[in-house]
């Protein structure tokens, strides 16, 4: 899958699921008001969408959209 499909996917769960918009690309999953339920349900529709499995610690532990891109898509590729 090419890297710029993987970052449209990814960032658009990201907006969906914690229902943000472009301009909050920087902050946290936390700061954004993230929950398990909201990782979980990232998580999973990363799976299902792209077929990688994502550290739900990593989200937790306040990850950033751009740490998220970079997991799948190391995950994408190496998948590959």
């Amino acid at each position: 899958m090419d890297p710029a499909d993987v970052d449209r996917h990814v960032t658009d769960i990201w907006n969906t699921v914690l229902d943000v918009g472009a301009d909050e690309a920087d902050a946290t999953f936390g700061e954004l008001g993230g929950t398990a339920l909201a990782a979980l349900r990232m998580a999973a529709q990363i799976q299902d969408r792209l077929g990688v499995a994502v550290e739900l610690a990593a989200l937790l532990r306040d990850g950033t959209l751009d740490a998220l891109l970079g997991q799948v898509r190391a995950r994408a590729l190496s998948e590959m």
